[in-house]
């Protein structure tokens, strides 16, 4: 059968796009690749494939003679290789220099005698913070109220913030770590996750700084970590839901409510458990959850969203869920606006299916589940 000019190399894009979409898949699961970069190369991936498909694409490289049609996807398959190999480079490097980073900015509040935990109390408040100065102070107002003071350390995670919020925070009766550059949302809460390891706190509260979360759940949140369920084991995380019988009405966007909708439903399909709201960043923690947080790879540096709940769910850590009262941002920006939302869908997208791919079919080792 002889093979028409031009199929050689449409054979080869259509293998390329299938080999490279296999591949950033596997290596987002295995925790070699970043989840921003894993996306790039499927969205790479489905070009190859696209265009490979594409009927004009034979009759434009027809026109090329059969040592040409090689020397191309020669020159194409190499250039490919090579920018995958250096995007797993990168990604490891990426990786470790967060951990890094980490690690230097908590070396570095101890080196200036940050103070840590009171012994009598059990419980930290985290909470991350970028360039909130117009919502950190009611925030930290609110918390520093004799109610929750008496029963909680208040710890803010300034994330290189370049306004006032950290002159803001030194005003309250809090500790405050500044990390050595931006590092993202998540590595904010992990590094939180850290020292209440280091401090040999019981319980975390996770919250934004943006005045979203009322203070108000605290006490619930609490209240919940310590009830024991119908298995007698107390839970390891405890959702604070917008979404529940008994929440406050929150309004959102129509592609929130499909990211939620979507995220639900793959939750639902993988754990066959029904989680209101998936994407909440208030929620309490356990020492047996922050701890497996706190180790390397183990939680999402940017967006730990659905798929941490989807991860610790999996792995069959205690997850409930209660009401919450929460308000809209009034002020401030925030970190999913703009062009943001599309790239984080498909970010957690991917980042969910990985999970799941990890979780059930590569099976991580028990020892790490404190």
């Amino acid at each position: 059968m002889k093979i028409e000019a031009g199929s050689i190399v449409e054979m080869i894009m259509f293998a390329a796009g299938i080999a490279v979409m296999l591949c950033s898949f596997w290596f987002l699961c295995v925790k070699k690749m970043t989840a921003d970069f894993a996306v790039i190369w499927e969205i790479i991936g489905g070009i190859l494939i696209i265009l490979a498909a594409v009927s004009w694409l034979s009759g434009w490289i027809a026109e090329l003679k059969g040592i040409g049609e090689l020397v191309m996807s020669g020159i194409g398959v190499a250039g490919l290789v090579v920018s995958y190999r250096f995007s797993l480079l990168i990604s490891h490097l990426m990786m470790k220099n967060q951990e890094l980073a980490i690690n230097l900015s908590m070396l570095l509040h101890e080196k200036e005698g940050g103070y840590h935990r009171s012994e009598e109390k059990e419980l930290l408040i985290i909470l991350p913070v970028k360039n909130e100065e117009k919502n950190i102070g009611k925030v930290l107002a609110q918390l520093s109220q004799p109610e929750i003071r008496e029963k909680a350390d208040i710890l803010c995670i300034n994330d290189a913030s370049t306004d006032a919020s950290g002159q803001i925070i030194d005003d309250y009766p809090c500790m405050q770590i500044k990390n050595v550059y931006g590092l993202g949302y998540g590595s904010a809460l992990q590094l939180g996750y850290k020292y209440a390891v280091r401090n040999n706190y019981r319980y975390v509260i996770q919250m934004d700084a943006d005045g979203q979360h009322d203070p108000c759940n605290i006490p619930l949140i609490c209240q919940k970590l310590q009830e024991k369920g119908q298995d007698g084991e107390q839970p390891d995380i405890i959702l604070a839901s917008r979404f529940m019988e008994g929440s406050t009405a929150f309004r959102i966007s129509v592609w929130k409510r499909f990211a939620f909708s979507l995220f639900r439903t793959m939750i639902r399909v993988a754990t066959g458990r029904r989680i209101a709201d998936p994407t909440t960043g208030l929620q309490g923690l356990s020492r047996r959850a922050f701890t497996y947080y706190s180790k390397y790879n183990n939680f999402d540096h940017q967006y730990p969203d659905a798929n941490m709940v989807m991860q610790m769910l999996l792995l069959e850590f205690q997850v409930a869920e209660m009401p919450a009262v929460m308000h809209a941002r009034t002020d401030g920006k925030s970190m999913h606006s703009g062009l943001e939302p599309a790239r984080y869908m498909l970010r957690m997208f991917l980042s969910v299916l990985a999970v799941v791919f990890s979780v059930k079919v590569l099976q991580p080792d028990s020892h790490d589940l404190v």
